[in-house]
């Protein structure tokens, strides 16, 4: 366990700089916590203490500051954020996930209107965007999506003051992007490795620290968050296929099992894919099943086509091309199809019972 104790801001300051990844509340692993190294009187106290020092914390060190672990705040330094964002965004700046379909377009909105802004006050951010009963809904749950992906931090608390200029009350969130907030730093170093090296660099350095902890705890512990887990069961996959560089439809007619990239990891045995074939039939053409997952693939280094697993599918159905073609996937808000994601539930629905809406 690690060994320190808070009793200044200094002290608060010294535990980020020295662990790199500090959160601020109890969690699976015992003793990984600000709250269970400082004493009563500076968690929730009379006098001036962890809640108040949180925005010098920030300010001094240039640290990241969220919602980054399990959902709730946690301090990472400067010199382990990339890392930490290079593994939870996988690679991806945010405009690159929005165009491979891995992000909602609501997130996007959002994104771009608080990158735009950035510094912002949450009640600014909020105004600007019209989030609340009568506007627009999610700004909280988009907001701790974006920070758990590692694409929006907290910059810094800033307080109301008196007529004396004595700060009272709660400090205000205000955020801003990694790259905005750290600059260079960050910016120079995000995308310089894998996004699996980053994360077990992260894995080791938390297993280092506490060597008595079960690794399996620790790895719960980074990879359960929004995006990362997936809730036990049946999961379905759009998955796009191009004709042209591979003839699906020929292979599946010679056999009813073939290999496929597997495009998520997240992609389990069991679960149901839909295979979407691009020009020229622009449709979903097959409903498949995973019989295999996660096969290691080494062919074709830096080919055309690169991907590191690949699974096995198995034909269950076979669609005409006029039944599920773009023009009627349109209509359940899937426009293009261009990586792995999931189904959306009003198209599965519909496909289930067989009560597609009609295309004019």
């Amino acid at each position: 366990m690690i060994d320190f104790t808070v009793c200044t801001l200094q002290d608060l300051e010294d535990a980020v700089k020295k662990f790199g990844i500090l959160p601020l509340f109890k969690n699976p692993i015992p003793g990984f916590s600000v709250e269970e190294h400082v004493s009563p009187e500076l968690w929730f106290g009379d006098q001036e203490g962890v809640w108040e020092w949180k925005g010098p914390v920030i300010r001094d060190t240039g640290c990241a500051y969220g919602k980054f672990l399990g959902g709730r705040a946690v301090f990472i330094s400067r010199e382990w954020f990339p890392d930490f964002a290079n593994w939870r965004r996988d690679g991806y700046d945010y405009d690159a996930r929005y165009e491979d379909e891995l992000a909602s377009y609501k997130d996007k909105v959002f994104f771009d209107l608080l990158e735009a802004k950035a510094p912002v006050l949450s009640g600014d951010l909020k105004k600007a965007g019209n989030y609340g009963k009568e506007g627009n809904k999610g700004f909280d749950t988009i907001l701790n999506r974006l920070q758990a992906q590692c694409y929006v931090l907290t910059s810094d608390f800033v307080y109301k003051v008196d007529k004396h200029g004595k700060p009272y009350g709660w400090g205000v969130a205000q955020y801003s992007t990694p790259e905005k907030f750290m600059g260079l730093e960050f910016t120079d170093r995000v995308y310089d490795k894998k996004p699996e090296a980053s994360y077990e660099l992260i894995r080791d350095h938390l297993q280092e620290l506490f060597p008595e902890c079960d690794r399996k705890t620790i790895e719960r512990y980074l990879t359960t968050y929004d995006g990362g887990d997936r809730e036990e069961g049946v999961k379905a996959w759009l998955v796009p296929s191009n004709y042209h560089y591979f003839n699906v439809i020929e292979a599946f007619h010679q056999n009813e099992i073939i290999h496929w990239k597997q495009g998520n990891d997240r992609m389990k045995v069991g679960d149901i894919v839909f295979l979407y074939v691009g020009q020229p039939f622009s449709a979903i053409l097959f409903r498949c099943e995973i019989v295999e997952a996660d096969i290691p693939y080494t062919g074709d280094p830096g080919g055309a086509v690169n991907f590191k697993k690949l699974m096995r599918i198995r034909r269950l159905e076979e669609y005409p091309k006029e039944y599920l073609d773009l023009p009627r996937l349109k209509k359940y808000d899937v426009v293009t199809v261009r990586a792995a994601r999931s189904m959306p539930p009003k198209l599965l629905a519909a496909i289930e019972t067989g009560n597609l809406v009609t295309v004019q």
